[in-house]
């Protein structure tokens, strides 16, 4: 193994150790993330089956403004990351006000979307008895949302000026934090003010207190930060009309793009919805496990925007190109990992979620199904993350349409529902998706950089 990376080049072996000493903090970040909706899964699903598939539909709904959010402010890590590896120090203030402002927006409106009409969407896909379920958690989730984008704003920032441990601390004691009240609140035996809080109840209050807590935290320690001192955060800024555009730029299309992906899963959770209970419970699990996976792919997209972006700042269009296929080459090898363990371990992995009868066997076959796609899905968002970095933002968003949204939605409906697949089609469907997208969004960047080598010799 030492034989082999030493014959790699210093210069490879360099972006390898950069893209990991600045991607592994976001990682663990991310992974913790997901953490707190996987500790949900598998507290209420060890609960009560039932209660799993109501948080299930209402974390589905929330999660498509939730992430499509998170989407529309990806702005404020590139244009951070562009700004300090060109040396304009002075226009970082703006960037950050400018995300805080947009957070607040967006999470008040979407909050007051889904309180006003979540619950009668739910109505027109999934059974009366699962809306009537899902209704409660639905609101606390919506809530939620206005406190949780300002905290994302300010782990973006902190990842653009590559203090990424920081945000992994602040996830780490959030999770430790809903993990507690999760034990205390989804048992069912906390009763205030005449609200008894049980499963899926207990699970959206537990997260809707340790998303608040985050946030304020995270906004905190960026304002008492002595690296952050010259950018004045809170003072008045100039007046940066490119910047902004650029930013909300990225943010338009990085934003297009998760809502069309996030919003098709949440169409298929309907689909599994309208089947049944067990569905539902099957898919939740499935879906779960396949998110922590991805995780760790949209973490080193994190790593590489950024690095990527201050390589496209200071013009360096080598540095771009090998810190790309440093990123796909590492998104591919643990991907392919997660693959191997997946397939040898699929049966211990659904125990590990709940222990059903009806459950276990649409469980394992989901999860060995999903093996077809951890690694063109994984490559994919790392290479769409790129793209934007070096300012080819719409390509991306019409690859995640037409992957997402024209193909894998409709694909879902036909195989799980006329096709009576179930959970097997609405994983087959992603199949479909996930190659489509990982192979035109890594082929378009490789193509760039194929075209940006030939055109100083033109």
């Amino acid at each position: 193994m030492t034989t082999l990376i030493s014959r790699i080049e210093p210069q490879t072996r360099a972006a390898f150790a950069a893209l990991f000493r600045l991607s592994w903090p976001v990682i663990a970040s991310r992974v913790g993330v997901m953490l707190m909706a996987l500790m949900d899964t598998i507290i209420v699903g060890q609960h009560s089956s039932a209660q799993l598939g109501y948080l299930t539909l209402a974390q589905a709904l929330h999660w498509v403004p939730a992430l499509t959010s998170m989407g529309l402010l990806m702005g404020v890590q590139v244009k951070t990351s562009h700004f300090i590896g060109a040396g304009d120090l002075h226009r970082v203030g703006a960037v950050f006000q400018r995300g805080i402002g947009y957070a607040l927006m967006l999470g008040i409106g979407f909050m007051a979307l889904l309180l006003l009409g979540g619950t009668h969407f739910l109505g027109l896909v999934v059974k009366p008895d699962m809306v009537a379920g899902a209704h409660l958690p639905l609101i606390l989730f919506a809530c939620s949302i206005p406190v949780f984008l300002p905290g994302q704003v300010g782990s973006l920032f902190l990842e653009a000026l590559g203090r990424t441990r920081d945000t992994l601390i602040a996830t780490l004691i959030a999770n430790a934090l809903n993990v507690a009240l999760l034990l205390l609140l989804v048992p069912g035996h906390v009763t205030l003010f005449g609200i008894h809080f049980e499963g899926a109840m207990g699970a959206a209050t537990a997260t809707l207190i340790a998303r608040g807590l985050q946030s304020a935290g995270l906004l905190i320690h960026i304002l008492r930060l002595k690296e952050t001192k010259p950018f004045d955060l809170l003072g008045r800024q100039e007046k940066d009309h490119h910047g902004a555009a650029e930013q909300r730029h990225v943010g338009y299309a990085t934003g297009a793009a998760y809502f069309i992906e996030v919003g098709a899963f949440a169409g298929m959770t309907m689909f599994a919805g309208h089947i049944g209970e067990i569905e539902v419970a099957s898919w939740t699990i499935v879906l779960n496990y396949a998110s922590v996976v991805f995780m760790v792919p949209m973490g080193l997209s994190a790593g590489c925007s950024v690095l990527v972006g201050k390589a496209f700042g200071a013009g360096d269009f080598a540095a771009l190109a090998r810190m790309g296929r440093v990123s796909f080459i590492s998104a591919g090898a643990f991907t392919t990992a997660v693959v191997i363990f997946t397939a040898l371990f699929a049966g211990t992995i659904s125990r590990f979620y709940s222990h059903d009868p009806h459950l276990l066997p649409n469980v394992k076959m989901g999860l060995l199904l999903s093996c077809f796609f951890f690694i063109p899905d994984g490559l994919q968002v790392v290479a769409a993350q790129a793209l934007r970095a070096r300012r080819d933002i719409l390509a991306p968003t019409v690859i995640h349409y037409v992957s997402y949204g024209a193909i894998m939605l409709p694909l879902g409906f036909v195989f799980s529902i006329v096709f009576g697949w179930g959970v097997a089609g609405l994983v087959w469907a992603v199949v479909a998706a996930s190659l489509i997208s990982g192979t035109f969004q890594t082929a378009r960047f490789l193509w760039l950089d194929r075209r940006a080598a030939v055109m100083p010799a033109a």
